[in-house]
């Protein structure tokens, strides 16, 4: 290849190694898993209610059919629910 006919970002760019996509896997995975224990625990969430959600914004009755996205956004709602504001 000749260096004069190519600009710096093409000879940059031609010269990086391909990368191969880490397949996530299908299901929820154990630090996934570790990561739901803990929160139930620490925040002191009852079944009804963590089944509540599972049925609302799921429409699962077993958690463990969950898959990694579902898991990880579930996650993301235990943690930052407002457990202290009055429902009325």
């Amino acid at each position: 290849m000749k260096l004069m006919n190519y600009d710096t970002k093409t000879l940059i760019m031609n010269n990086l190694r391909t990368t191969e996509k880490e397949s996530v896997s299908d299901g929820y995975t154990h630090r996934q898993y570790e990561i739901l224990c803990n929160l139930i625990r620490q925040k002191n969430i009852e079944k009804k209610f963590f089944d509540f959600l599972l049925n609302e914004l799921y429409d699962l009755s077993d958690w463990k059919k969950l898959t990694y996205d579902q898991a990880y956004e579930l996650i993301h709602i235990l943690t930052y629910w407002n457990y202290k504001k009055e429902r009325k």
